[in-house]
């Protein structure tokens, strides 16, 4: 079995009356899910395809496949949760001052290099058994501060109303109030979705209902309904999202500032992290694990039989958000067409809001007046 990163295709149609129609779908399959189906529970396999190949979390995914399998067996389950919200912490940070730049097409501020020593500092360390946290907060304060707040993280009041943020974004000091200053200016509101949220409160005896059917793991529907998941179902009830909601009725900018609030919220709550990582055993012999990421709810389901691993299941965020009658297809669909370059430049701030952890692609095809 080969393991290809995957992607998101986007199909564009445009009608003879420049509106869009989109239909999104992810082209992950499950491959590792598959390849560690039949394993024996004690095989080293996960590990090193999970470090391997899920590098923008792999915390999440270790914590998720071992939570998962410790439940089934009937064992305690691994200390993972703060590892696992670490990583949510750098996953945002890169986030606000690098990759949402990049992907709408800003020029990052110089001092993004920093941004790597950070990284593979996070990666060395959460790969050990017992990090150094302190070690860590030790190099990731005064980047939050670099990259983000402005101001010592302890400090930050941008988020306490609408004007306080707006303030802070108009003075453009940082690498993320400039972006969030561009995402104002030149953004269309686009509203919030109805899709349903995945939020991190979601009962494991819900999840079980459907991760215990034969869900699609690339387009996972719940009684042919999709669900979004991602930091904005973390903290949706925060006031300074209500105020965007009622001044601009805009989710693409929800959605934005969604990833500050919960950047912040992490860092606060770094040192008590257990609603990052939930598991039981939900069925004989059958683990189930709930686990937070950056960019939402990771799911991981294992049935253990006679020693060996009978059935694994895992839907990540992007399955959750890309899925047929999805918020991205939602959303994608209010942009109307002048030009592929134009539909792209509109399409980019909408993608990275709703961040797919993998490539996306995207596809035209336009209808004539008959067929319109």
């Amino acid at each position: 079995m080969s393991f290809t990163e995957g992607s998101v295709i986007i199909d564009v149609s445009v009608s003879a009356l420049s509106q869009t129609r989109v239909k999104t779908r992810s082209t992950r399959q499950g491959e590792i899910s598959r390849a560690l189906t039949g394993q024996s529970v004690d095989s080293p396999l996960a590990q090193t395809l999970i470090e391997s190949l899920y590098a923008l979390c792999p915390q999440a995914h270790l914590a998720a496949f071992d939570s998962a399998l410790a439940a089934a067996l009937g064992k305690p389950l691994p200390d993972r949760s703060r590892k696992v919200l670490y990583e949510i912490i750098n996953e945002h940070l890169r986030f606000l001052a690098f990759d949402a730049c990049v992907g709408v097409g800003i020029k990052p501020v110089p001092e993004v290099r920093k941004l790597g020593v950070l990284r593979s500092l996070c990666v060395s360390e959460l790969a050990k058994p017992e990090p150094d946290y302190t070690k860590l907060d030790a190099q990731i304060a005064p980047a939050i501060e670099l990259f983000v707040t402005g101001t010592a993280p302890e400090s930050f009041a941008a988020l306490q109303s609408l004007p306080d943020f707006e303030a802070w974004m108009m003075h453009g000091a940082t690498a993320a109030s400039r972006l969030y200053a561009q995402l104002w200016e030149t953004v269309p509101c686009r509203r919030q979705t109805s899709v349903a949220m995945l939020g991190a409160d979601c009962p494991l005896s819900t999840i079980e209902g459907w991760l215990g059917t034969d869900l699609s793991v690339n387009c996972p529907l719940i009684n042919g309904t999709a669900h979004q998941t991602s930091a904005l179902a973390r903290c949706e009830n925060h006031p300074l999202l209500a105020e965007i909601a009622e001044q601009y009725s805009c989710g693409v900018r929800a959605q934005f500032v969604a990833r500050l609030i919960d950047l912040m919220d992490c860092w606060k709550s770094r040192r008590e992290p257990a609603w990052t990582v939930k598991a039981a055993q939900t069925a004989p012999a059958t683990g189930l694990a709930h686990v937070q990421t950056a960019r939402g709810s990771l799911l991981t389901r294992v049935v253990v039989e006679r020693g060996r691993l009978a059935n694994v299941k895992s839907v990540a965020p992007t399955e959750w958000n890309f899925a047929s009658g999805s918020c991205a297809e939602q959303v994608l669909s209010t942009i109307e067409y002048s030009s592929e370059a134009q539909w792209k430049r509109d399409a980019a701030w909408i993608l990275a809001a709703i961040d797919p952890c993998i490539p996306y692609h995207m596809r035209f095809a336009h209808e004539s007046a008959a067929e319109a």
